[in-house]
């Protein structure tokens, strides 16, 4: 199920970054008020800073100087970053030129563009040629250096003290990122740069969150179809019960879980759970189990349990299987109750296609609805037209495909391959299996 992610690894590479970042990372729980004081307030001469704890920090990069060539950075993950990609990396300008076998040229990527710091050609001759490097990636390269080194610089990340639950009287608007940072109160993000840090992580719940809120932003009149409406219609109804619940204690004694399926978890799977709380927020009186079931599924490095209950309605689920091998352990299926989620998981990926078929037949079987990703236009689309070839009469569409608004606002580049890159969750589709049988008649 992996294989289209082998190629550009944005899951695989980008762990053990997440598992710094968080590291360095100190999360709130209250509602807060917004300061200016922090933006006036000079920084300590030395290069050692009092963190939130009150402990002293040591600062490997200052916030103006954050650019520097990999194999010169101060940060020992962005040294090893670089000598990886001039390890197994190819020069962009050789692989346009064959060898005498008439194969593509494959040198390695030994010289640095001074303008991003990245190891993208052979040589400084290759590197002038490349008027596509310089016209279309160098800038993208060039923001990721930054961000990574920004990540890693030992400074308080102050754009990850989340706030917690939303007072009922306020409501969320889920148009935007900016809309939701606003209307969620997240005030310490006041930079694109800290907007694609949090969106890195918060694609995922918040992605989630987005489709089963009664103010989705996925509508009639934005891609949601007839049948779409019908699914949505049943997860809300359940929705709407545990709101009423809150006051009759014959609903409180009789509701059932939301359970949220996500299927080929991985990246998603190693977030610290309490991320996951930003989905509860925007369903903050509905019990939500979130089951992440994939070979490739792990809890965070610090939890070896398979459920962790994050909060009283907040239960994450970690099953190492594949769906279709598994599915015994979570059956009858309800579409009133469960909903299925798939992150970039490329069913159609030659090599990923056909032991997704399986696990996509499971799927359309339960009559549940199912909603995934795509890490650019060309990989959705691959995805959907895969569908379409093997499954066209088994299924319905809930979600027309188009870009997902709480898509991650930074790019992952790959390895062997800068000029393949990936943006998580960059657009969205959904389908459940037929409600009906249909007969063709000749």
């Amino acid at each position: 199920m992996s294989a289209s992610r082998g190629i550009l690894m944005p899951g695989r590479w980008h762990a053990h970054s997440m598992r710094t970042l968080v590291a360095h990372t100190t999360f709130g729980s209250g509602r807060r008020t917004i300061s200016l004081k922090s933006l006036f307030t000079p920084s300590p001469p030395s290069d050692m800073v009092h963190g939130s704890s009150g402990k002293k920090q040591r600062i490997l990069v200052k916030p103006n100087d954050l650019f520097h060539p990999l194999s010169k950075s101060p940060v020992k993950e962005m040294r090893e970053k670089g000598a990886l990609i001039q390890q197994h990396g190819c020069c962009t300008t050789c692989v346009k030129e064959t060898t005498a076998a008439g194969k593509p040229a494959t040198r390695e990527p030994k010289f640095e563009c001074p303008d991003c710091g990245y190891p993208t050609h052979c040589s400084e001759p290759h590197w002038k040629q490349d008027t596509t490097h310089k016209e279309e990636l160098c800038g993208h390269l060039r923001e990721a250096n930054e961000d990574e080194h920004d990540l890693r610089s030992g400074r308080t990340l102050r754009e990850f003290e989340f706030p917690s639950a939303q007072l009922p009287e306020i409501v969320v608007n889920l148009s935007s990122w900016d809309s939701y940072l606003y209307t969620r109160s997240f005030t310490n993000i006041n930079s694109n740069r800290a907007m694609r840090h949090v969106s890195k992580v918060l694609t995922y719940p918040v992605t989630i969150g987005s489709v089963l809120h009664q103010y989705s932003p996925f509508v009639l009149s934005n891609g949601l179809t007839p049948e779409g409406l019908k699914s949505m219609t049943a997860l809300r109804t359940t929705i709407k019960e545990h709101d009423l619940a809150r006051s009759e204690k014959e609903l409180a004694m009789q509701q059932m879980p939301l359970r949220v399926f996500v299927l080929g978890a991985r990246a998603e799977a190693m977030l610290p759970p309490h991320l996951y709380l930003q989905l509860a927020y925007l369903l903050p009186n509905s019990p939500v189990h979130v089951y992440f079931v994939g070979p490739e599924c792990i809890p965070a490095a610090d939890e070896a349990r398979s459920t962790i209950v994050v909060s009283s309605r907040l239960v994450l689920k970690y099953h190492k299987s594949y769906f279709h091998d598994a599915i015994w352990n979570f059956a009858p299926f309800d579409p009133y109750t469960d909903v299925f989620f798939m992150f970039s998981p490329g069913i159609g990926h030659p090599r990923a296609r056909p032991g997704w078929q399986p696990t996509v037949e499971k799927l359309l079987e339960t009559k549940c609805a199912v909603f995934a990703t795509g890490f650019h236009e060309r990989d959705m689309q691959a995805d959907v037209r895969a569908l379409r070839e093997d499954f066209s009469d088994k299924m319905d569409w809930l979600l027309e495909p188009r870009e997902n608004p709480f898509a991650s606002l930074k790019r992952d580049f790959g390895i062997r391959n800068l000029r393949e890159w990936a943006i998580s969750n960059w657009g969205i589709y959904g389908f459940r299996g037929k409600r009906y049988e249909v007969q063709r008649q000749e």
